[in-house]
C-alpha cells in the first residue's frame, strides 16, 4: 500500500515530504527492515544524523533501491544534522 504523504514547499520553492523516516537508534538489520518498509509505503524523506552512526548503512540500502531502478535519487529527500563542533565557525 502506497501512502500519500503531503508535500510542503519551502520559501525558496524546494518541496519536501511532510513526513519522514527517523533513523535514530537504527542499527544493522533494523535499518534495512525499517527503510525497505518505509520506501515500499512511499516514504521519500529520510532523516539522518552523523551522531546516529548509521549513515553508511542507510546509504547502502538506498543505493540498492536506486541501482535496481525501484527509485530515483531525485525522488529522495535526505536530511542530516551535524554538531556545531564539527564546523569551522562556532
Amino acid at each position: 500500500a502506497f501512502v500519500n504523504i503531503p508535500i510542503l514547499k519551502t520559501v525558496n520553492g524546494l518541496q519536501i515530504p511532510a513526513i519522514g523516516l527517523g533513523t535514530f537508534k537504527l542499527k544493522g538489520v533494523d535499518i534495512s527492515t525499517a527503510l525497505n518498509a518505509a520506501l515500499e509505503l512511499g516514504y521519500r524523506h529520510i532523516d539522518c544524523a552523523h551522531l546516529y552512526d548509521n549513515e553508511a548503512e542507510i546509504g547502502e540500502c538506498l543505493s540498492l533501491w536506486i541501482k535496481s531502478g525501484r527509485i530515483k535519487r531525485e525522488e529522495l529527500f535526505i536530511t542530516s544534522k551535524v554538531r556545531s563542533i564539527m564546523t569551522t565557525e562556532r
